[in-house]
Formats: C-alpha cells, sequence, structure tokens
C-alpha cells in the first residue's frame, strides 16, 4: 500500500467505503483527485472488463451496479407525456426499500407506454403522490449503448414491418379480381391493365389486375385483328369487377350462401362493365347473346332484347340472325309507344338502328337490304333514298353503292322497268355478283308478278332464259350465302331444271359452316320439290351431330320438309312444352286449321317466336280474314311477316284477285300464304269455301313451301265440313205436306252423297286442284288423323 493519502474532494470514499479495498491503484486515484465521480465510475467499468474471477471482481461488479453512489448535481429534467408516448421515468425503488429511500430512474422516450429509447439516469426519491424528487444525475448504465442498439434495431425492424404491412396494404388495394364474360358467337381478346385473355364463346375467364394512375380500361378485339370492338373504362371500386362483352351475356349477382335477404334476390347486370358488392357473387342466367335475347323477349323485355341483339349485329359480320332479332324487338318495342306521337319520337328505335345497319355495314348488301325494309315500314323511304343517292355521289365507280341506290328507287321490282334497270346496272357493273344477282332476282319476280295474261309456253321460256343466265352466271360466282343459293334454286326449279338444282344444293353443302338449320329446310324442300329421281342427296345426311341429338329438331325438321308428320306418340314424349307446342301447332296449321287457331292465339312468346314464317302467315292471315284482333300477336311473331304485315293484309282482305303493289317484295312463301287465305270464303252455311283458282301456288313457290302444301288439306278439310252440313230443301208454296213428302225431304237432307256436285262446284272446282284424298280417321296409332 501506497504511504501517500489518496485526495478525495468529492467524497466517494465515504459514500462508497469499499472503494479502498481497490486501491492503490493509479487511474482510481487520479480520477478520485479530480473529483469526477463519473469518472471513478468509468475507470471501475473499464477495469470489470479485465478483472480476472475473484474477490476483486465481485467487488468491482457490485461497485459498478450500485449508481446511486456516483450521483453528482444536477437541475431536474423535463418530463412531458400524452397517453403513454412521451418522455417518461422508467425504474422503481428496490423491494423491500423503504418508500422515500433513492432509487436509480431512467429518463426513456415512450410510444403508448413501451420503452423505445433510454436517456440520462438520475436519483430520485418518491415523495407520496407527487413527482419525484430529483437527487442528482448519476452515470451511464454499463448496458445503456446495448439497450439503445436493440431499441434502435427494434424501431428499424418495426419501421420495415410497417412499411412492409402498409405496401402490401397498398398493393391489395389497388388489386381487383376480374372476371370476364363472352357472350358473342366469337372468340375475343381481351386485354384489361397488364392481363389478356383469349374467350371463347359463351365462356368466361377469371384473373387479378392492378389499379394504375389513370382509368382501368377493358379492350376487346378479334383474335389476331388490330380493329377495337369495344373500349369501356372499368369500376375502381369494389373488389371484384365483371367485364361483359358488349353487354351480350344476361348476368345477375346473387346473395352469397348465409347472407341474409329479404326474400328471392338477384340484382341484374345490364351494364358491360360493373362491380360486386360485398356478399354478392356472379350468376350466369344466359351464357350467349342467343339465349339472352330469347329470355328477354320471352319477359316481354324489348328494350333489351333489342340491346343486347344489336350491339352483337353492331360488331359480328355477317350475323343475320342478330340482325333480325334486333330488328323485331325495336319494332315491337316502337310499335307500343302511343300513335298520337310524332313519328321522329314513335320510331326512334328502329330508325336508330337502321342508322347504325346504313353506317356500320355498307360493304353488306343484307344489311342494307334490311336498313332499306325498316326505313321504308316507318315511312322513310325517301330518308333512305337520299343517304343513297349522297353514297352514290361520293362513290361513283362502286357497285355496292348503285346496287343500294336503284334498292331504293323508282321503278319497283316486280315491273318490267325494273328489269330493264337492273340489265343496265349489270351491263354497267358486269363483274359484280351482287348487282347481277339482282338482276336475276328483278327477272324472276317479274314472271312471278307479271299480270299479262301470257301462255304457259310463253312463261315458260321466260324462266327458262332467266334459268340459262342464272347458270352462266353461277358457273363464274357460285352462291356463297344462303339467300343466293335459295334463288337460284328458285329459278331452277321453275325452269324444271331439277337435276341443276338439287346438284347446286350439294354443292353448297360441301363446306361443313353451310350446313345450318335454315340450309336444312331448303335441301330438305328442294328434294321435296324434284323428287327423288332428281336428287343426288340425302338432306338428313348433312345434319349437325349437335342437331341429330335432339329429335324434337329433327321432327320438326322433317315436317316442315314434307317428310312427314309426328305422331300424337312422338309428341307426348317430347319433355320440352315449348318444343312440343311448336310440333302441335305446326302439325295442326297443315291438318287442322280450326284447332290450329284456338291454340295459336293462347300460346307465348317463346312458342310464336320459333314458328316458321310461313306458318304464322297462314294462322295470321286466316285470323284477319275471319276479323280477329288477336292476329296482331301472331304478325309479330317473325321479322319477315312483320315487314310484310300491311301487303299481306290488304291482300287478303281485298276482293280483287290482283297482286297489291307491295306484294311483290315479299317472300314467296309469304305470297302463297296469302294467295290461299285470300281464296278461301266464308258461305252461309257456316263451311268455308273457295273462290279463286289455286293451280298457280305452285308456280308462286315452286320449293313448295308450307302454304303450297296446306292447300290440298285445307281444301280437303272444306269440303268434308260442307258434305257434313246439311242443306234445308226449300218447299214450294201451297204444298200440303203428307207423310210420303216429309219423308222424302228428310231423305233428301240425310242424303250425303247428294251434296256431292254442291260441294265441288263450291269447292273443288275454283281451286283448279283435283280433290285429295280423304284424311285416314284419327287412331291411337295415328291420331294426329295424316295421310296415309
Amino acid at each position: 500500500m501506497s504511504l501517500t493519502p489518496v485526495t478525495d474532494p468529492s467524497g466517494l470514499l465515504e459514500r462508497a467505503p469499499r472503494l479502498s479495498e481497490l486501491l492503490p491503484d493509479a487511474a482510481l486515484s487520479e480520477a478520485l483527485a479530480r473529483g469526477d465521480a463519473w469518472a471513478v465510475h468509468a475507470v471501475l467499468s473499464r477495469r470489470l472488463e479485465h478483472e480476472p474471477p475473484g474477490p476483486n471482481r465481485a467487488l468491482l461488479a457490485a461497485l459498478v451496479e450500485d449508481r446511486g453512489a456516483f450521483v453528482i448535481a444536477a437541475r431536474p429534467p423535463s418530463m412531458s407525456s400524452v397517453l403513454g408516448t412521451g418522455v417518461r421515468w422508467q425504474g422503481a425503488p428496490p423491494r423491500g426499500a423503504s418508500p422515500s429511500a433513492p432509487f436509480v430512474a431512467e429518463r426513456t422516450v415512450t410510444v403508448l407506454g413501451v420503452p423505445m429509447w433510454p436517456l440520462e439516469g438520475y436519483l430520485v426519491r418518491a415523495d407520496g403522490q407527487g413527482p419525484l424528487q430529483v437527487i442528482g444525475q448519476v452515470s451511464p448504465s454499463p448496458g445503456r449503448s446495448r439497450r439503445r442498439a436493440v431499441s434502435l434495431a427494434g424501431m428499424a425492424l418495426g419501421l420495415c414491418a410497417l412499411a412492409g404491412a402498409g405496401a402490401m396494404w397498398l398493393e391489395a388495394r389497388s388489386v381487383r379480381a376480374v372476371t370476364v364474360v363472352n357472350g358473342l358467337s366469337r372468340p375475343v381478346d381481351v386485354r384489361i391493365g397488364g392481363e389478356h385473355w383469349v374467350v371463347a364463346p359463351g365462356a368466361q375467364e377469371q384473373g387479378r389486375v392492378k389499379l394504375g394512375d389513370g382509368l382501368l380500361r377493358a379492350v376487346t378485339t378479334w383474335p389476331g385483328q388490330g380493329q377495337v370492338i369495344e373500349d369501356v373504362p372499368l369500376p375502381s371500386s369494389g373488389e371484384h369487377i365483371l367485364y361483359n362483352v358488349k353487354g351480350a351475356a344476361m348476368l345477375a349477382a346473387v346473395p352469397d350462401p348465409g347472407v341474409p335477404s329479404a326474400g328471392p334476390y338477384f340484382r341484374s347486370l345490364s351494364e358491360s362493365a360493373t362491380a360486386l358488392q360485398p356478399g354478392e357473387h356472379l350468376s350466369v342466367q344466359a351464357a350467349s347473346w342467343e339465349a339472352a335475347a330469347h329470355a328477354f323477349a320471352e319477359e316481354g323485355r324489348w328494350q333489351a332484347a333489342g340491346r343486347v341483339a344489336s350491339a352483337v349485329a353492331e360488331v359480328e359480320p355477317g350475323n343475320t340472325l342478330a340482325r333480325e332479332m334486333a330488328a323485331r324487338a325495336f319494332l315491337i318495342l316502337d310499335t307500343q309507344v302511343p300513335t298520337n306521337l310524332p313519328d321522329a319520337l314513335r320510331w326512334r328505335n328502329t330508325r336508330g338502328f337502321a342508322a347504325m345497319l346504313m353506317h356500320t355495314w355498307q360493304e353488306d348488301p343484307g344489311a342494307q337490304s334490311l336498313a332499306l325494309a325498316l326505313l321504308r315500314f316507318i315511312g322513310e323511304g325517301d330518308t333512305a333514298r337520299a343517304r343513297y343517292v349522297e353514297h352514290a355521289q361520293q362513290h361513283p365507280d362502286s357497285p355496292l353503292a348503285a346496287l343500294y341506290l336503284q334498292r331504293a328507287s323508282p321503278p319497283s321490282v316486280g315491273t318490267a322497268e325494273a328489269v330493264a334497270a337492273y340489265q343496265a346496272l349489270a351491263a354497267r357493273f358486269p363483274d359484280s355478283p351482287e348487282v347481277n344477282r339482282a338482276w336475276l332476282d328483278a327477272r324472276w319476280r317479274f314472271e312471278l308478278g307479271d299480270p299479262r295474261p301470257l301462255g304457259d309456253s310463253e312463261r315458260q321460256a321466260y324462266a327458262v332464259e332467266t334459268a340459262r343466265l342464272a347458270q352462266a352466271f353461277g358457273q363464274r360466282h357460285p352462291p356463297d350465302t344462303l339467300e343466293a343459293l335459295e334463288l337460284d334454286v328458285r329459278i331452277l326449279l321453275r325452269a324444271q331444271l331439277r337435276d341443276a338444282a338439287t346438284a347446286l344444293v350439294r354443292r353448297h353443302a360441301q363446306d361443313a359452316r353451310h350446313r345450318t338449320w335454315d340450309f336444312l329446310v331448303l335441301a330438305g324442300r328442294t328434294a321435296a320439290a324434284a323428287g327423288p329421281e332428281h336428287t343426288s342427296y340425302v338432306m338428313r345426311d348433312w345434319v349437325p351431330p349437335a342437331l341429330a341429338r335432339r329429335p324434337e329438331r329433327l321432327a320438326l325438321l322433317e315436317l316442315l320438309t314434307g317428310q312427314r308428320s309426328p305422331k300424337e306418340a312422338e309428341l307426348a314424349a317430347v319433355t320440352s312444352p315449348v318444343d312440343r307446342a311448336v310440333l302441335r301447332l305446326t302439325r295442326d296449321t297443315l291438318l287442322d286449321p280450326k284447332r290450329a287457331l284456338e291454340a295459336a292465339v293462347r300460346e307465348s312468346e317463346a312458342v310464336l317466336s320459333r314458328l316458321d314464317p310461313e306458318v304464322a302467315a297462314l294462322l295470321a292471315l286466316e285470323l284477319t280474314r275471319v276479323g280477329d284482333a288477336r292476329a296482331k300477336h301472331l304478325f309479330n311473331a317473325s321479322l319477315p311477316l312483320m315487314l310484310a304485315r300491311e301487303p299481306l293484309r290488304n291482300q287478303v282482305l281485298s276482293a280483287s284477285r290482283a297482286p297489291g303493289p307491295g306484294l311483290i317484295r315479299v317472300a314467296p312463301g309469304l305470297r302463297a300464304a296469302a294467295t290461299l287465305v285470300h281464296a278461301r270464303r266464308d258461305a252461309p252455311e257456316g263451311y268455308p269455301v273457295f273462290a279463286e283458282r289455286l293451280i298457280g301456288l305452285a308456280r308462286l313457290d315452286a320449293l313448295g313451301g308450307f302454304a303450297v302444301r296446306a292447300a290440298g288439306p285445307w281444301m280437303r278439310r272444306a269440303f268434308d265440313a260442307c258434305m257434313d252440313t246439311k242443306v234445308e230443301q226449300p218447299l214450294p208454296p201451297g204444298i200440303l205436306l203428307t207423310g210420303a213428302i216429309v219423308k222424302e225431304y228428310a231423305r233428301r237432307e240425310d242424303d250425303r252423297e247428294g251434296r256431292r256436285p254442291n260441294c265441288e262446284a263450291r269447292i273443288v272446282t275454283p281451286t283448279g286442284l283435283p280433290l285429295p284424298r280423304a284424311a285416314t280417321t284419327a287412331t291411337a296409332g295415328n291420331a294426329d288423323g295424316a295421310d296415309p
């Protein structure tokens, strides 16, 4: 031990007497001499780090731990916190110590009561319920650096976690689930944000897209093409976005299972772009546009039906079904408008659809023909002609522009002047298939409607010349559409060139895409009109597999083409009530018109819209003939019948046999129906009679449509009704009846065969047709009463 006394101006040796046990120590003596308590504590801490185990190490640890002995004078620090966030004291008196005993506490930054960052240490004393009394500041804790490092690392990790959670939350908030539904007839290419799908017809695709800075948009094109068919903004609200391409499919939002609702609930989703609400899921009511349009029509929602069909007709080239369904829906919708409104308001839906066809499909003669027919129907034929005049002036070398203008201009088709006008147009554009076929159509219609009393040889020579022109033209330009094929077939059959007609049908069927329902009906009727010896094909061989699996459709095809009538047992086996009603109504129109008329006025839109136009025409015109206002319901069954309503009604109600001015533009099957109904009259006895020759029906409709086939059965039934009707024999005046005379008159009234001359003179002779065989009596095996 050194004999030199240790200088201790701060009195540390008195507060911590055991310090003297560590002397002599030069560094400790120097720190004590300076009177710096914190320097002494630092010397002890450094010595503790290197002290080997033993009594001195334990003493050093105890002295370093007793931070209260190394206090220096200091001003009380500022303390403030709100809801546990701010600067607060961290520390408490040792367990078992007096409440007023001093203890070491540290100022600490806290967040919501959680210590985050240690500051300075102080020797304090608690004084009852008041704030702590500060005695002085103590030396820093040996582990304060470590605690600060841990706190700093924790805060950094917390901030990173918070930032990551925030980024994930923002990312989740910017991502939307998307469902794309394609109700069109063709595949579509859909791009939304950075995602891309090719969606098949009637299918749906799902995915997730991220919201960007701008609006989220759905851009739709045909696969492999750059032309955009739809570009719509999508809603940003909602977690699940729905995109219904062109609004073609029929969609609804229904509540999730377990979600309480007031009753059967669904929310119609008629827009192209919408979003599901929480607690809802998507329900596809109709995946295709055709099913959706039919469903809307059957519900009486003609605006929605027209919107769907029009949207498809606007983007799908050559979709004649969509065009006709849209036109019919808009016509029905506009006819429900009060008639006292101006035409500009009454026909705005039809006018707008016709304008869309005129401007969108300028290279499609079929679309332009429909647009012209619609505008003529609403009385705006002059407006259409003005538009075509402007179009022809803009495109003076276009054969289609000249053709459109000729269609909209006089002379009316079916006249010799019209034939000359179309012939001049064909000479101007000799290489145009559309113009030359229009010339052939004008010749054919003129021969059908020529009122001049030509002999059979003259008419046949004209028909043969038309057929020769058609064959020569067909060698260079075979018919590529069903309308062109039907025209060529009718021309050839009219000229008795049956082999050529069936060969044309067979060549058209080589392309499987042409084997549609309407083509099969045409093929079957052509084979029936030509006869088996002139037909080199079997129509059933061309039936697509999807149609072959539906026996009710095959039965209707056989009925429409004259192959056979379904038995009552077959009708009872049809599961669909709509298909069963269509079959029964079609069959009864041919065999039992009275029963068909009684059923037709009660049928729904689902049944009437699926009737063949010629079937609906026969029923509607027969109701018109007898003055039944319910004929309007049947006239709305198909678009061709709606557009031809006025000329057909005028023909049926007219006393003249000459066709009206607008009848020549009507389809031959509908004209034949008007001719058949026009020939019927009501006899005073109550049964129908015929008042004009019907031998011209076969010439009018060479395909032997429904009206031609119905002429025989309708005449047979009228004849049977006449034979079953008793005719009262007038008594000579002043004759006293005796028993023998009464018996003779009763015998004459009951003599059914005696009525035959009168019935043949009133029913059979005016038609010019032979009396068909009597129908067999309905039995269980043949309940429909068809001819054997």
